[in-house]
């Protein structure tokens, strides 16, 4: 006989800094209602003390979490699959032993598709955000929409997305657009001062702030080196503040840490393994572009009216407007761009591609309204 007023269980999986700032408007929304309790299953790159152990401002958010085993990070493409089947392995011991009403995913990672994986052969209905999504420049491509076609619940970021999603033959009760929720993020309460920031990143804000963050392209992994040539060749030129993140662990990112490392030397840059949600965002909202191939660039930029120079192939197809700059990996191009940016007008209005910052408790509506739909995992391919 089933309890009343049992509460619906979610996993949410998550093995990287950027993913997870996603999902922390819907932890706050979930936490508000008396009908939902979660975990937070924590892999990857926030084990990684490479990778400065984003577990730890995890743990800032949340108590709910659940660690798996670390992999150690090699810069290999066979390192990738050991995360894909080790991160299976792991929730099979999990799912084995309790099994949730949903398992939350976000995006395209390697991990992320192991998790799906696991979750789809113990028929646990998977809620993807993000599906439809276009980006013509790596695995992420291919792992996106495998991802989706697991996936029973869809969260889509914009209205493209959304008819891809449909297009893939998915039924239309099971999309949803939703919107980016790491936009409700941004209250004014939110982001820290630009005396705080000044201070500790020593930054001179009546100057012009560069973020750079360029991960590496898995179609052009032996490329790396030579593209992160070609932008540090450019800031070496411009002689701007810089502040760098580390990429994220996709095969490639040595080389671009090596590069960041050798380059640290100069007194305009500074490098850093990861930066603190609200500290990293803070910067965003004060700087005058942020650089490289980030989703970040083109997802978030335009709701903080922020120029971007999308560079390469990584993030090509995305849905964008004329805030992105799309360039090839060219310091010449890349210089002549910044400096024109430098000297352009303010953007007046924000940019609402994906959302106006109100999507957490739309999804909470959803989880409570599926979690009892009948064959739910039970999916068809509509023609």
């Amino acid at each position: 006989m089933k309890k009343k007023n049992k509460k619906i269980n979610i996993n949410f999986f998550t093995g990287k800094r950027g993913g997870f700032s996603h999902f922390v408007p819907i932890l706050k929304q979930i936490e508000l209602s008396k009908k939902i309790e979660y975990k937070i299953i924590v892999a990857d790159m926030h084990l990684s003390p490479f990778f400065g152990n984003t577990v730890n401002e995890l743990k800032k958010y949340s108590k709910n979490l659940i660690l798996l085993d670390r992999i150690k990070n090699k810069d290999t493409i066979s390192n990738r699959l050991t995360v894909i089947s080790k991160t299976i392995a792991s929730l099979s011991k999990i799912f084995k032993n309790k099994k949730p009403d949903f398992l939350f995913l976000l995006g395209d990672r390697a991990e992320v598709l192991g998790a799906g994986i696991a979750a789809m052969h113990f028929n646990i209905p998977i809620i993807h955000m993000y599906g439809g999504d276009i980006t013509q420049g790596g695995t992420d491509e291919s792992t996106r929409h495998a991802i989706t076609k697991m996936a029973n619940l869809h969260l889509t970021s914009n209205k493209q997305s959304y008819k891809n999603v449909l297009k893939m033959g998915e039924e239309k009760w099971r999309v949803f657009n939703t919107g980016l929720s790491s936009l409700e993020l941004f209250k004014k309460n939110f982001f820290k001062s630009k005396d705080y920031l000044a201070k500790k990143f020593r930054i001179d804000f009546s100057k012009p702030l560069i973020l750079l963050i360029q991960h590496s392209v898995t179609w052009q992994v032996r490329e790396s080196t030579w593209q992160i040539s070609q932008t540090l060749k450019a800031l070496d030129k411009l002689k701007l503040q810089t502040i760098a993140i580390y990429p994220c662990s996709d095969p490639g990112y040595g080389p671009i840490i090596k590069r960041y490392n050798n380059f640290k030397k100069k007194s305009f840059f500074n490098v850093y393994k990861n930066l603190k949600l609200d500290d990293f965002y803070s910067l965003l909202k004060y700087s005058t572009l942020i650089l490289g191939n980030s989703s970040c660039g083109i997802l978030e930029c335009g709701f903080f009216k922020k120029y971007v120079i999308n560079l390469g192939i990584r993030q090509e197809g995305r849905f964008c407007e004329n805030n992105v700059y799309h360039l090839p990996h060219n310091s010449n191009k890349i210089y002549t761009t910044v400096k024109k940016i430098i000297k352009k007008k303010i953007i007046k209005n924000k940019i609402t591609l994906y959302g106006s910052g109100n999507s957490a408790k739309k999804i909470v509506n959803i989880i409570i309204n599926f979690h009892n739909k009948k064959n739910l995992i039970k999916k068809k391919f509509i023609i």
